[in-house]
């Protein structure tokens, strides 16, 4: 019998456990549990005033704290009808981005490469290829430099508020970081043939895949939900539609999973679905990345996820410095459009956090107070397909010595760079 009994995963955002256990190829049991206690942000935001939801919520992660609050912030504003400036939603793409280039790097050199070269963690490899550390350091530290510049701190964006920014920042500052996303081309091109050089095991999600699109841009923070398998495309006033939250890890654990409402089949959400979906929509050096990587669209390949990631690195780099030159010559307002209140109204938004998409709704009343709040995150989404994943996954290596199979049950897990702390929002 392959037994595997793992009490808080390591190298992941926050507390999860794992139990496995494989018979003569016959799966006797598959839990993940999120042993996190519920932390009931839905509830926080009901009874205070609209433009407190973003504020609230965005504690919610500090990883991906800007998505929680821009997402919030178009939720109020498809509930109050705010139009915001072109110039508005350029910025707010430019802090979406800064997300990608935090986490990306973070989850692919400190949480998932060691896996790769025989590491417990990163430290070790620090003092051995100190390069690629400093390589890592690099990126995330730009992606920081790029949420402060425009949401006013790295963690927990202050400018970005409903309508609009109450700051923004100067054009000498936006050259100057847009100089420094050119420069880090070569560090993030050579994440993607690091990554490339990991052998991965084969293996092939039954689930579906969900991501935002857009017609003219690699979908980051509008556009409509769409499915890889099912080829529906849906508003996202409707997620709540397509998308059914069940009970509490399903008689285990604490996060919420969520399947599709069709048909009740687990889905995954993130990197690799993106890429799907959008692949053609890459800025030109990421498509000659994916290209680089031989990966045959669509994947199915959960493992795949850490390449995606990649890929997405050099598409965020570039995308910011072509928005960043759209800014400086566009001119025009980011401030905060008016707001009008007076009826009872409800709206929904959705951006691609780094670990996928990310959905957020609220009811409103007449007052400007929020009546009803629901947050589905990206782990709570991928959470039941995981668990599927690693039930289908677990025969397959269970002949491998202990050691090994405990090790490549973990990568699957750290493949979705899931977020545990999100998922029991």
């Amino acid at each position: 019998m392959a037994e595997l009994a793992i009490e808080h995963i390591a190298r992941i955002e926050g507390h999860g456990n794992i139990a496995v256990k494989v018979e003569e190829g016959r799966v006797l049991e598959v839990r993940m549990d999120v042993v996190e206690p519920a932390r009931f942000f839905e509830a926080m935001v009901v009874g205070r005033r609209y433009d407190d939801a973003p504020l609230i919520t965005s504690r919610i992660c500090g990883i991906c704290s800007p998505n929680h609050a821009l997402t919030s912030i178009k939720a109020v504003e498809a509930a109050l009808g705010v139009e915001v400036t072109e110039r508005t939603t350029m910025l707010r793409k430019l802090l979406v981005y800064g997300s990608f280039l935090q986490n990306h790097a973070t989850h692919l050199y400190v949480l998932a490469a060691p896996d790769f070269v025989g590491l417990d963690s990163v430290f070790p490899l620090a003092a051995t290829h100190p390069e690629v550390v400093e390589r890592a350091l690099k990126i995330k530290s730009l992606g920081n430099r790029l949420t402060a510049l425009v949401g006013g701190r790295p963690v927990h964006p202050v400018t970005a508020v409903v309508g609009g920014f109450t700051s923004e920042p100067k054009a000498l500052d936006l050259a100057s970081i847009h100089d420094q996303l050119l420069e880090v081309a070569n560090d993030v091109l050579a994440t993607v043939d690091l990554f490339a050089s990991f052998a991965l095991p084969d293996f092939a999600s039954a689930g579906d895949m969900l991501a935002l699109v857009e017609s003219d841009d690699y979908a980051i923070y509008g556009g409509d939900i769409e499915s890889l398998d099912r080829g529906w495309r849906r508003p996202v006033a409707e997620y709540r539609d397509v998308i059914v939250e069940t009970s509490a890890g399903e008689g285990h654990g604490n996060a919420k999973h969520s399947r599709t409402t069709a048909d009740g089949r687990t889905f995954m959400v993130g990197a690799l679905p993106r890429i799907n979906l959008s692949g053609d929509r890459l800025v030109p050096n990421a498509k000659a990345a994916l290209a680089r990587l031989g990966l045959v669209l669509p994947s199915r390949n959960p493992f795949h996820m850490n390449l995606c990631q990649a890929v997405e690195l050099v598409d965020a780099a570039e995308h910011c410095a072509g928005y960043i030159e759209r800014v400086i010559d566009m001119g025009g307002s980011s401030k905060p459009a008016t707001v009008e209140l007076g009826r009872e109204c409800w709206g929904a938004g959705a951006t691609e956090a780094p670990r996928g998409t990310l959905y957020h709704s609220y009811g409103i009343d007449a007052n400007g107070i929020i009546t009803s709040g629901d947050v589905i995150t990206p782990t709570a989404q991928n959470l039941a397909n995981l668990e599927a994943d690693m039930r289908a996954f677990a025969p397959t290596v269970a002949d491998r010595s202990p050691k090994e199979f405990e090790l490549l049950i973990e990568q699957l897990v750290r493949s979705y760079d899931p977020c545990l702390s999100c998922s029991v929002h």
